[in-house]
């Protein structure tokens, strides 16, 4: 009787690592709706920003252009129309973009993020369509969301109907 009571024992996980495991899944589990909720502001900022309908009207000259995995990068200083204060800012252009290039655009100022760069201010130019990179990240992380809400929902269920209600 023993040898079965210490092998169903040691079968068991500790608790501690139980713990910690769920603290893990947690943990990534909630971070999938932060990072859809960060990309689809992103989204609707840039999508607004490049169509005029949201963002401090300026100029932003291009400073510099880097070459990154999905295009050029471009960066410089945005100047707001009513001559308030310049601000360095990634500066998203219609097509490709050269040092000293000046073009009108709209500033988002960054939102506060846990990611990096979406806190960075951003100007748009009118047309710019690089609002829509965000696109395959809203769905991805959209996608990955959906265990949580699933398991939310069952929670919820549970709750509302009671514990030991009986199951239809």
């Amino acid at each position: 009787m023993e040898g079965t009571d210490m092998a169903r024992d040691q079968k068991q996980p500790h608790p501690v690592l139980v713990v910690v495991l769920l603290a893990v899944v947690a943990a990534v589990l909630l971070a999938f709706p932060v990072a859809l909720y960060v990309n689809t502001t992103a989204l609707i900022d840039g999508y607004r920003a490049s169509h005029g309908q949201a963002g401090t009207p300026g100029t932003a000259v291009v400073d510099s252009v880097s070459n990154a995995r999905g295009g050029q990068v471009c960066t410089g200083i945005f100047t707001p129309d009513d001559g308030g204060t310049p601000v360095e800012a990634r500066i998203e252009v219609v097509g490709g973009c050269e040092p000293g290039q000046a073009v009108q655009a709209r500033l988002m100022e960054g939102r506060p993020s846990p990611f990096i760069g979406y806190d960075d201010p951003l100007a748009w130019e009118p047309g710019a369509g690089d609002w829509a990179t965000f696109i395959p990240l809203v769905v991805l992380f959209g996608l990955l969301s959906l265990p949580l809400v699933v398991l939310l929902a069952m929670i919820a269920k549970r709750v509302l109907r009671g514990k030991d209600a009986p199951e239809r």
